[in-house]
């Protein structure tokens, strides 16, 4: 049989509870450890570990000199339905694409910053990423990694990577963030007729937690997308990390 909860975790779960019912809104500072004791009828010790379990589930987070605040969960909409589908709002001037347009619909200000681009000749992909690009053994690749954010915060990490073979002397080896009409892939001649998509929950490496700024206990949610050309063969493979508290993702379905 299962071991009943601690005293310490049936605290946290109301204390969740409380939370989740908006009796503690978000941006609200958890009541204080003295208050919390005589509350619930535990230690001062007790409530610090109370306090741990909700930071280490996400529901709380520390503001250095501050205190313990309730968590934010305002999350932007990833709309997939229409995503790089049909006519696109890729803009030379401003350089938005797909993603940045459908920011800006919802009233906030995407940018975006280049963290890092394949040098010519390419290099050679992860092994998954040349699986997914239908590589041979030896054959190359272009890499473009992006940082992008909404509203100055760190919001998605984006990585592309496209078969060498297309993408040398192409925009895509621009090192400043770059839009076409239409897309850069159909402004090459390689436009994706289809693709496939896959989501994946996980934990954030060290590097996602840093570059993306998250609180402990969040976990991001991994989008990738392969896009195949016309013929049938991949044209680009997209990995895009975002965290799981910022990001809902939505579609239609025709049935």
């Amino acid at each position: 049989m299962p071991r009943p909860p601690s005293r310490t975790q049936q605290v946290a779960e109301q204390l969740r509870a409380r939370i989740r019912s908006g009796e503690l809104q978000p941006e609200a500072p958890l009541p204080s450890t003295k208050r919390l004791a005589e509350e619930y009828g535990i230690g001062q010790e007790s409530v610090r570990l109370v306090v741990k379990q909700l930071k280490a589930s996400g529901d709380v987070v520390s503001q250095w000199g501050k205190g313990v605040f309730v968590r934010t969960y305002d999350p932007f909409a990833w709309d997939v339905t229409t995503f790089e589908r049909g006519q696109r709002p890729d803009d030379v001037t401003t350089t938005t694409d797909a993603w940045a347009a459908g920011i800006r619909a919802q009233g906030h200000e995407p940018a975006e910053q280049l963290l890092y681009v394949s040098e010519a000749p390419g290099e050679a992909p992860p092994r998954d990423t040349a699986r997914r690009l239908q590589l041979e053994d030896g054959d190359l690749a272009v890499c473009r990694r992006r940082l992008r954010t909404v509203d100055g915060n760190p919001y998605q990490l984006s990585e592309s990577w496209f078969p060498a073979r297309i993408a040398l002397g192409s925009p895509l080896m621009n090192t400043e963030a770059t839009a076409r009409p239409g897309g850069i892939l159909a402004s090459i001649n390689h436009p994706q007729v289809r693709g496939r998509d896959r989501y994946e929950a996980r934990l954030p490496t060290q590097f996602e937690r840093d570059t993306l700024k998250l609180e402990v206990g969040t976990t991001v949610l991994g989008f990738t997308r392969t896009g195949f050309g016309a013929d049938g063969v991949p044209v680009r493979c997209m990995y895009t990390i975002c965290p799981g508290d910022k990001t809902v993702i939505e579609m239609d379905v025709e049935f």
